[in-house]
């Protein structure tokens, strides 16, 4: 599958390869080497596996990016976005989404595969029924249920009919509340509190 999936990024403009991995901890000897902006990991891999790889390669390279691509669905889903993903993809994702999902993370972006999103939303909503009150405002649980849906920021300014420089506004402000540095943390956090 890496063979297959790096002639296929090989040959998309804007994504250069700049190395493969077959363990966890060849991905931290590449990382070191070529210095990438995105690193595609898989949570099994021979030896070290990919959760703590990634955590060990967001303490030593934090600009680095890191999308997990993996045949489990929900069940890792919150180590990885602790060891520091920004997305978290199944190997059932088309190319095209693939390629989206690297465009979106370099740009800031978190990405949830979609089929999970449905699922996190649906929960997520359940939660929120079940708790008390928040410190976080009605639009800000909103932001978040969107995210958690596994919407993108454009699509989420658009469904709340604000612009993009509002939402990275509301964006700030869940992300101080909550004490994290991402989207996926958001989600994650808000969940772990029961507040979405």
């Amino acid at each position: 599958m890496r063979q297959g999936l790096r002639r296929l990024l090989e040959v998309d403009e804007g994504i250069e390869v700049v190395g493969e991995a077959n363990t966890g901890e060849e991905a931290l000897i590449q990382a070191r080497a070529t210095s990438p902006n995105i690193v595609l990991m898989d949570i099994r891999v021979p030896g070290m596996d990919g959760i703590e790889a990634t955590q060990q390669l967001k303490e030593a390279h934090p600009d680095v990016e890191v999308i997990m691509l993996t045949s489990y669905a929900e069940e890792y889903m919150s180590e990885a976005i602790k060891a520091g993903a920004s997305g978290y993809l199944l190997k059932s994702v088309s190319y095209e989404e693939l390629s989206q999902a690297i465009r979106a993370v370099h740009s800031g972006e978190s990405v949830i595969d979609r089929s999970l999103g449905r699922d996190l939303f649906r929960r997520f909503a359940d939660l929120t029924q079940a708790s008390g009150g928040t410190a976080l405002s009605e639009r800000e649980l909103e932001v978040l249920r969107l995210l958690a849906a596994g919407k993108s920021s454009h699509e989420i300014a658009a469904e709340l009919f604000i612009g993009e420089t509002t939402l990275k506004r509301e964006l700030r402000h869940i992300f101080n509340k909550l004490g994290v540095d991402n989207r996926l943390q958001a989600v994650a956090e808000a969940c772990k509190r029961k507040l979405i």
